[in-house]
């Protein structure tokens, strides 16, 4: 009987082939392994991890130290244009105060002032200032105690006749004297004024009015006087 071949198992009709060319034994067929390999590492792997609160103090402290630099630098530069500004105005300044301080003295010295700056009568005489009262009618400038003349008051005295009205007693007389005028403000300048008598109430008694001369002699001042035509009556001084 004829066996088909269709009844035949497929592992049959083959197991002859697979032993024919089977020429590597089972047992030495090995399953295949996977070799384990090493990660491949790289620079930025072997450094340390840096967290990003470290970069965030970091950035801070750079914030910090570049807002100093940059207030120092302000500070230095607002300095600067403000101070080469002052710096030339306080040379100007002094500079000017140079200037006008020689050339006041310039023309000082070369002011030529009238012979009575230099040759006149010195009074020191403190009875002479209106605050003195000690003594009413104890002095007088008539004719013959008293000498026509430039004077210049001076220490106790006073430095220039009283310019206002006194009362009575005031420098040691009954009827005291006052300049009704005003006094020259240049140097080596003349001008010409009236001593009043304060007599019975009258601030200025007309009969008894004298005129002088006044001087400037460039920081103290020299007066032209006449004696008085009564007793009773004397020029008075102050400061």
């Amino acid at each position: 009987m004829r066996v088909s071949a269709e009844a035949v198992p497929v592992s049959q009709q083959f197991s002859p082939i697979r032993s024919q060319y089977s020429i590597v034994d089972e047992r030495q067929v090995q399953p295949f392994q996977q070799e384990k390999y090493q990660a491949w590492t790289t620079k930025a792997s072997q450094e340390p991890f840096i967290s990003n609160s470290s970069v965030s103090e970091n950035q801070s402290q750079s914030c910090k130290k570049y807002v100093t630099a940059k207030c120092i630098m302000t500070f230095l530069i607002g300095f600067i244009i403000c101070g080469i500004p002052l710096a030339v105005m306080s040379a100007l300044y002094a500079q000017k105060k140079a200037s006008s301080s020689s050339s006041s003295d310039s023309s000082s010295s070369s002011v030529s002032l009238p012979s009575q700056c230099t040759s006149y009568i010195s009074n020191s005489d403190s009875t002479r200032l209106t605050t003195y009262t000690s003594c009413i009618n104890c002095f007088s400038d008539v004719s013959g105690s008293f000498t026509t003349g430039w004077y210049r008051f001076m220490n106790t005295a006073g430095t220039r006749l009283a310019t206002t009205p006194s009362s009575y007693g005031s420098c040691g007389v009954s009827y005291p004297t006052w300049y009704n005028g005003t006094f020259p403000s240049t140097a080596g300048s003349i001008i010409t004024g009236t001593v009043c008598v304060q007599w019975s109430g009258n601030l200025c008694y007309a009969p008894y009015i004298t005129t002088i001369s006044i001087t400037n002699c460039n920081g103290y001042y020299v007066f032209y006087l006449i004696p008085m035509t009564t007793t009773g009556i004397r020029y008075c001084t102050t400061y």
